[in-house]
């Protein structure tokens, strides 16, 4: 019986692997759409010499996260967006 416990356990990886794959594609939609966004942000605030950094706004972003795991991935994704906003102000 313990024979095929492995193909089991195997098995179910590779469903749950493929959950995570179907996660990985809409997580990836949405950051590009949020991508797209942050560079407009970026014009408009390069076009009204309005500060990058919003802490204020940033916090309330991090904030949104229930555990730490979710408040770093959006430190993150807030350090990248920045980057953004930064590099499209130096064209």
């Amino acid at each position: 019986m313990q024979a095929k416990k492995p193909m089991k356990t195997k098995s179910k990886i590779a469903s749950l692997r493929n959950k995570i794959d179907q996660i990985d594609k809409k997580i990836l939609k949405l950051l590009s759409q949020r991508k797209d966004i942050v560079h407009i942000i970026g014009e408009i605030k390069s076009l009204n010499k309005i500060e990058i950094t919003d802490k204020k706004r940033e916090n309330e972003i991090i904030d949104r996260g229930e555990s730490p795991f979710e408040k770093e991935i959006m430190r993150k994704i807030i350090k990248e967006s920045k980057k953004l906003q930064k590099k499209g102000k130096s064209k």
